[in-house]
């Protein structure tokens, strides 16, 4: 038997399904799916133009999103930081180095006050604390260090003397942040003397007359407007503010022993509303006992 011979049986086998029977491709494939777990009959997806452009801006806020967020941590770290200086700045006194700090926020709660009656309740508090400044600085310095003593002085008057450039506008009696301005003066201007009274032995007597005469020329402002306000307004609370303001003067000329006859003409002014004319009266039964 030669090649050829051998070839042909070869071909005739291969074509016989007794040796070599068809293979069921379908039993493979499923044979497949089984072992593998891979879906085949699922068809690959598609990916439209919106997919790409959201998958790139994915990816393109994920890489600004790192130095905003380094950015905000170093924001915040700033403002932690701040709030705390600030609230440790609170009990600084005039020459500490956290004083300015003090300023400058109370400069910031001015600048944000909401409404009239906030801004005149806090320019009231700041020169509160200007005097509680200068008398705790005039109690514990008044020997060692004059010079801070001074400087605490120079700032409750710098604060009055804002106060009295404020008083002083042409629309004062009409403005309502001035009108509540001015009635907070007025409650407080007494205690403020009384105040600065009480520290007259640690601070010199010109400084204690020069400070009580600030205060005094602040109360007369405050009155001159309050007044003003009455006479244009007719306005029910003014008008118990300007009774309130001119029973503290009442009392004091009282008390400094003027004459009856002036006090009760002053009184009888009040009580036809003259009050403008009334605190005149006062004012000349002051001025007659200073003689």
């Amino acid at each position: 038997m030669n090649d050829r011979d051998i070839q042909n049986l070869f071909d005739r086998l291969s074509d016989s399904s007794e040796l070599f029977p068809a293979v069921d491709e379908s039993r493979v494939r499923d044979l497949v799916l089984e072992s593998t777990g891979v879906d085949l009959e699922k068809e690959s997806q598609r990916y439209g133009m919106r997919d790409y452009l959201e998958y790139y801006m994915w990816n393109f806020s994920q890489a600004m999103l790192k130095p905003m967020a380094a950015a905000v941590a170093v924001f915040l770290f700033a403002i932690t930081g701040w709030i705390s200086m600030a609230n440790a700045s609170q009990s600084a006194l005039p020459g500490d180095k956290l004083y300015p700090v003090k300023l400058s926020v109370e400069k910031t709660q001015l600048a944000l006050a909401f409404g009239a009656d906030q801004r005149a309740s806090l320019q009231m508090e700041f020169t509160s604390r200007r005097l509680e400044e200068m008398v705790e600085v005039s109690a514990q310095l008044h020997e060692l260090e004059p010079q801070t003593v001074q400087l605490a002085v120079e700032r409750f008057k710098n604060e009055v003397a804002t106060i009295q450039q404020e008083l002083s506008n042409d629309d004062a009696s009409t403005d309502a942040g001035t009108k509540e301005l001015a009635k907070a003066v007025g409650r407080n201007a007494e205690a403020y003397t009384t105040t600065v009274t009480s520290t007259a032995a640690e601070l010199s007597e010109e400084v204690v007359e020069e400070v009580e005469e600030i205060i005094e020329e602040a109360k007369e402002q405050a009155v001159e407007v309050i007044i003003t306000a009455h006479e244009t307004e007719q306005d029910e609370e003014i008008a118990r503010e300007l009774a309130l303001a001119f029973e503290k003067e009442l009392i004091l000329a009282t008390e400094a022993g003027a004459d009856q006859e002036s006090l009760d003409m002053a009184q009888a002014l009040a009580d036809e509303g003259a009050y403008r004319r009334a605190f005149q009266v006062l004012k000349e039964i002051e001025l007659t006992n200073q003689e």
